[in-house]
């Protein structure tokens, strides 16, 4: 029998029109991110529950957005088992293959881990049903990569940029290695203002919206920031950041 993740995700949405509580999955994955290194035949992915019901879960890997539909859903991995019940207290060992499709040699590629929870049925005529989903980053590491994963942050250089979009901070990233920001802001003599957060892409940019802008404030001469390691372990670490070469107006 096969689950329909469009059918799901509809009834999901449905549910989270009429519920102002905030809910939370009851099946929960033992890390925050995978790491698949191209040299190993597989990866293993714990889940438990630490509900108190059992729950239908399904799982699948996509490289697309959140919200994109089933028939969009992508990705050379597979998972074993795909669909299963699992019993509160129980956990369950996930199986993780690539499937042989060749893949970039000269950086991480970045994937995504779906991890879908449907409760049963309630008793009561008037009970609502609501499926979650949790999303995990999923890096496929491939053999030979210059550097070490965990030191790739110390390369990134920081330049104040200014666009049609605002103020901003951008990030070069010249390593092999995905860097993943969970704290972002700019310090200046007598404050910070916060940023954006998100991940840089190997060998690629991004721009990470500031607050507020910079303008009248003082100059900006150092960006501190909080990473995420291989083990989703927060390291704290700062960096110059070059001035933007413009006049600084709003």
């Amino acid at each position: 029998m096969k689950l329909s993740l469009s059918t799901l995700g509809c009834a999901a949405l449905l549910a989270a029109c009429f519920v102002c509580a905030p809910a939370s999955a009851s099946v929960v994955i033992a890390t925050t991110r995978v790491i698949y290194p191209a040299e190993s035949p597989e990866v293993t992915v714990r889940l438990s529950n630490e509900g108190r019901h059992p729950s239908l879960v399904q799982v699948w890997v996509d490289e697309g957005g959140p919200e994109d539909p089933e028939g969009e859903l992508q990705g050379p991995f597979s998972l074993t088992p795909p669909l299963f019940r699992l019993d509160p207290g129980k956990r369950q060992s996930l199986r993780l293959f690539h499937d042989g499709r060749r893949m970039p040699e000269d950086r991480e590629s970045l994937y995504w881990l779906n991890v879908l929870d449907v409760p049963p049925k309630g008793g009561g005529g008037n009970s609502l049903q609501i499926s979650l989903r949790t999303r995990i980053k999923l890096f496929y590491r491939p053999q030979g990569l210059s550097g070490k994963a965990e030191q790739a942050h110390a390369q990134v250089t920081w330049r104040l940029v200014k666009d049609a979009q605002g103020w901003a901070l951008q990030a070069d990233n010249p390593t092999q290695y995905h860097v993943n920001l969970a704290v972002l802001e700019v310090a200046r003599p007598d404050s910070t203002l916060a940023a954006e957060v998100g991940h840089i892409p190997p060998r690629d940019s991004a721009r990470f919206a500031l607050q507020a802008a910079p303008s009248g404030l003082g100059p900006v001469s150092e960006v501190r920031y909080q990473y995420l390691d291989d083990y989703g372990a927060l390291q704290k670490a700062t960096s110059v950041v070059q001035p933007f070469n413009g006049p600084l107006v709003p």
